[in-house]
């Protein structure tokens, strides 16, 4: 009896001696989770992947190049408006600048947006072979736009097409002894609409900006002009454009991907 009450005080001092040593232990413990939890901050809130929607602004700044024909047609009347050939073609090209206005939907990786340019195209050019000669010469432009891309990440790969018009010059007629016969001599100028196709590429390499390269395709069509003799004249008036650009997004904040 006197043994197994000595094992049993033996036992509860033991149990009293370690619940006495691990309180301390585990409050300081406590306390330094604490501090060491204030000395980093609160929580980091990780925000939603990035995306493209959202209106935004930009300029442009590119160059152009084209292919303008002035020519008449066998079945026009009254007669032929080139003296010594059929037409002529030339091949006019010059900087461009303007500004951007757009907006974009985007669900998971697909992104449609509607997108306007407005600008001034540089681009003219004349040719003659000694009996006649042509002259083209383009000021502003425009372009109404859908695009349809597919985002990753940061980086949006896109294409576009839809309507454009420009202010395009052109000029024609014959050469009598190197100077124009004012008599076969026309000029049509006037804004021309016509359509777009192109693609490009934007990488936005801060929150709220974006830089791209774009190529655009642009076909005015066939227009008419006549001379002082009514002779007919046909112009057609292409023209391709690569440019660069840098867009800011209005958005303020990060929009969560659908």
């Amino acid at each position: 009896m006197r043994k197994c009450v000595f094992v049993a005080s033996r036992i509860a001092f033991a149990f009293a001696f370690t619940v006495t040593a691990w309180g301390p232990a585990s409050a300081a413990d406590l306390q330094n989770y604490r501090r060491s939890y204030k000395d980093y901050g609160e929580p980091i809130d990780v925000p939603p992947s990035f995306s493209w929607e959202g209106p935004y602004i930009g300029a442009t700044l590119g160059y152009g190049w084209g292919e303008s024909k002035s020519f008449n047609r066998e079945d026009d009347v009254p007669g032929s408006a080139f003296d010594g050939g059929n037409g002529l073609s030339n091949d006019p090209t010059g900087w461009l600048g303007g500004i951007t206005l757009g907006y974009n939907w985007q669900f998971d990786a697909f992104v449609f947006g509607i997108e306007g340019d407005l600008g001034f195209l540089g681009a003219e050019d004349s040719r003659s072979n000694g009996f006649a000669f042509s002259e083209t010469e383009y000021g502003g432009y425009g372009t109404i736009t859908a695009r349809l891309g597919f985002a990753y990440d940061r980086w949006l790969f896109y294409g576009k097409g839809g309507g454009a018009f420009a202010d395009i010059e052109n000029r024609a007629g014959d050469l009598d002894g190197g100077f124009i016969d004012q008599s076969d001599f026309t000029r049509l100028q006037e804004v021309r609409a016509g359509w777009a196709l192109g693609g490009g590429v934007e990488f936005a390499f801060q929150r709220n900006m974006s830089m791209k390269i774009e190529y655009l395709y642009m076909d005015f069509g066939e227009d008419t002009s006549r001379n002082f003799d009514d002779d007919v004249f046909n112009h057609e008036n292409t023209i391709s454009t690569v440019k660069v650009g840098l867009n800011y997004s209005l958005e303020p904040d990060f929009v969560p991907l659908r």
